[in-house]
Order: structure tokens, then C-alpha cells, then sequence
């Protein structure tokens, strides 16, 4: 039969206070940081996108037009 994985001492709730203490901490740098965390945001986005319309112009609009329908 499958074995219990339990410690009978251990408090499960001192852990849990811990990790809401270093979340409400991370989440208060944030908020310190919310118009410079907006500013690197956008710039990142920016540069995916012309990272994205370079590629494709790259890799699809020189392929070359099909010779069956030129007369």
C-alpha cells in the first residue's frame, strides 16, 4: 500500500506566511516601479514586433512570383 508523505510536526501555515510576506514584498517593489516596469514593457513589445516584421519580410516577400500564370 502506498505510503503517506505527512510529517506530523510540520506546520504548513508558517511556510504559507512566509511566501505572502516575500509576495506582498515583491508586489510592493512593483508598485514602486510601476511607470519604468510600463516603460521596459513597451520597448520589449516594440522590439518583438520589428523583430516580427523584419522576419517576415525577410523570409516571405521575396519569395518569387510562380511562372505558371505569367503569359
Amino acid at each position: 500500500m502506498a505510503e503517506m508523505n505527512r510529517t506530523p510536526g510540520k506546520n504548513v501555515e508558517v511556510g504559507l506566511d512566509q511566501k505572502l510576506e516575500q509576495l506582498d514584498e515583491d508586489l510592493s517593489i512593483m508598485d514602486r516601479h510601476a511607470t519604468e516596469m510600463a516603460r521596459v514593457e513597451n520597448d520589449i513589445q516594440e522590439s518583438m514586433r520589428r523583430w516580427d516584421r523584419e522576419y517576415k519580410d525577410e523570409r516571405l516577400h521575396s519569395v518569387p512570383r510562380p511562372r505558371k500564370h505569367l503569359r
